[in-house]
């Protein structure tokens, strides 16, 4: 009984109420966050849907032929950040036999997946010997994930084709 005397109003109040009450401050915490998230995504959305999407994927057999005559090719292509600057993307092209692949012509265009705005249009390709080229950029790339689409062609061989690769 003199224990119970010591005890303030507020601890007898928490002893009767606390799980009532963590119970309501896990709920609105959970409230909260959920509206936290859907603010963000509502004012930062992802930008990952082209123009025009539905025309672009009408010609879905030409898509399929274009798929299979890449990989007909049998080209490894890779493509990577060479400069401290963020201004030149190397790509290199290895042939089915694990050879170089010389004598490529085509373009590359750069695509940033998280903001349209930073896209660059397709550049030539530049050879530099040995199976690599090389593609200048407008402007300096942002560090980040980016994707190359890569347009090459070699007598009738044809590769069209996204190549992902970072920049740091």
């Amino acid at each position: 009984m003199a224990e119970e005397k010591t005890r303030s109003k507020f601890q007898k109040y928490l002893d009767e109420n606390l799980w009532p009450m963590i119970i309501v401050a896990f709920l609105t915490a959970t409230v909260a966050f959920n509206v936290a998230v859907a603010t963000i995504a509502v004012k930062h959305p992802p930008e990952l849907m082209t123009e025009h999407y539905y025309e672009k994927g009408a010609n879905l057999r030409e898509v399929v032929n274009e798929k299979q005559a890449t990989v007909r090719t049998g080209w490894k292509v890779t493509a990577d950040m060479v400069t401290e600057d963020n201004s030149l993307v190397m790509l290199t092209v290895i042939d089915a036999a694990g050879l170089p692949c010389d004598s490529v012509i085509g373009t590359c265009s750069l695509y940033r997946p998280s903001n349209k705005h930073l896209d660059q249009e397709a550049k030539q390709i530049l050879a530099m010997g040995a199976g690599r080229y090389a593609v200048k950029t407008e402007d300096p790339l942002l560090r980040g994930a980016w994707e190359c689409v890569a347009d090459l062609n070699k007598g009738e061989k044809h590769y069209k084709d996204r190549i992902s690769f970072f920049v740091n």
